[in-house]
């Protein structure tokens, strides 16, 4: 499902052309306040009211932070029913904020890859309600149709799925594909309007002398600069796009399967083509072979950037001397980090507060926290936590104001219009 961008005021993109020219990448302007958010799950109203308590939205919702710099670390997605609006608030807070010399870095996730590949273990069945359209149904059939010639196209060749032709089968298809199923999907692509402004995101950003990203950095991982293991992330979702297409356009899998179904059925194809004859030839074989090599792609990996844990978890002596020797190889002070929900359900600090880990399971209903923040400003690190007093917390050894802003990110430029 593909969207018409908006009009953008002359005023506004001849702003944003001179911004772009006068700052350099990827330097850019120096915030005296940065509020770090992480996992929020469709936890509508517990982001809204944690954005409002940090001083960054007014009672309409709308960006009143000034010149501050928030991060959102990912995560937006997935379990809690309110998706929809938590995106729509981040995208809208994104264009709100530059007006007032802010800014708002959103940062990939590990579930927005998972939504963006097809990948849909989390995503409940309110959710998929919520992106539902009028004639759900309709498309529901006419995908059923698509997917039952689909399938005839590539009878005996030794696949595990079986046209669902009877009612038994149709049940099983609307239970797999619930109302919303499609429009989710087409929404998530690359030219649907949360998948186009997920594309848009990075994975990795540097505030001063703080690293923020999704779920951690492993010590032992091996790179070069921040930057290079921001583009190793980032690739792999054009590399996937372009892979999926392919495969797709060449009748191997079905564009609407999900990540799993398509992974099983490729594999099931392969076998049956090696069987038949060399299948050196095939034109779509580096797509299938990159598809069935998943497991190294860097947004899936447990060490990657996204799904790293260890910071969180491990023993503090274990990681210590990594950790050290990483930090000062980047020449900064402190990792922020989500990911992992926090046990205390509080912000908490790790590794003499070189790391902050700020994921405190704000989806109250399946995490059972409270939404919580790290404010950076004026050398002092705040945790903020909706209902409760501030809390002071020590600073990393060394740690400066969040100023200047430096960033993996190939620029620090607005938004497009409508992202």
């Amino acid at each position: 499902m593909s969207t018409q961008s908006p009009r953008v005021p002359a005023a506004l993109a001849i702003l944003a052309c001179v911004w772009l020219l006068l700052v350099p990448a990827p330097s850019a302007f120096a915030p005296g306040r940065v509020v770090a958010i992480a996992d929020v799950h469709g936890a509508y109203d517990e982001f809204a009211a944690l954005l409002h308590d940090t001083g960054l939205v007014d009672d309409r919702r709308a960006w009143s932070g000034g010149a501050a710099t928030l991060v959102q670390t990912g995560d937006v997605v997935d379990r809690g029913a309110r998706i929809r609006e938590c995106l729509d608030l981040l995208m809208e807070l994104q264009r709100q904020a530059p007006r007032a010399g802010g800014r708002v870095v959103t940062l990939l996730g590990n579930h927005e890859v998972m939504n963006v590949i097809g990948d849909l273990r989390y995503v409940t069945p309110a959710i998929y309600r919520s992106f539902a359209s009028r004639d759900a149904e309709k498309r529901r059939d006419a995908a059923r149709r698509e997917y039952l010639a689909f399938l005839k196209a590539h009878a005996g060749h030794g696949h595990a799925a079986v046209p669902p032709a009877d009612e038994a089968g149709r049940k099983a298809w609307d239970a797999e594909h619930p109302e919303g199923f499609f429009e989710l999907r087409d929404a998530f692509g690359p030219e649907g309007t949360y998948g186009t402004w997920i594309r848009s995101n990075r994975a990795i950003a540097q505030v001063g002398d703080g690293v923020f990203l999704h779920g951690g950095i492993n010590p032992a991982l091996e790179f070069g600069t921040l930057k290079e293991l921001d583009d190793r992330v980032v690739a792999d979702l054009p590399a996937f796009d372009a892979m999926w297409k392919t495969l797709a356009d060449a009748g191997l899998i079905w564009r609407y399967m999900t990540f799993a179904e398509a992974v099983r059925f490729s594999e099931e194809e392969l076998a049956w083509r090696q069987a038949e004859g060399p299948v050196g030839e095939l034109e779509a074989r580096p797509a299938l072979l990159r598809l069935l090599g998943y497991k190294s792609w860097i947004t899936v990996s447990a060490d990657g950037p996204l799904w790293y844990r260890g910071l969180g978890t491990e023993p503090e002596a274990k990681l210590d001397a990594g950790l050290t020797a990483l930090l000062a190889r980047l020449d900064v002070k402190y990792i922020v980090a989500g990911h992992s929900v926090v046990a205390s359900k509080q912000v908490a600090t790790r590794f003499d507060s070189r790391v902050f880990l700020i994921d405190t399971g704000m989806l109250t209903e399946v995490y059972a926290g409270r939404a919580s923040a790290l404010e950076i400003r004026d050398g002092q690190f705040i945790a903020h936590q909706v209902g409760a007093t501030p809390r002071l917390l020590p600073a990393p050894a060394g740690a400066r104001t969040p100023e200047p802003v430096r960033s993996a990110q190939k620029s620090l430029r607005p938004p497009p219009p409508g992202a």
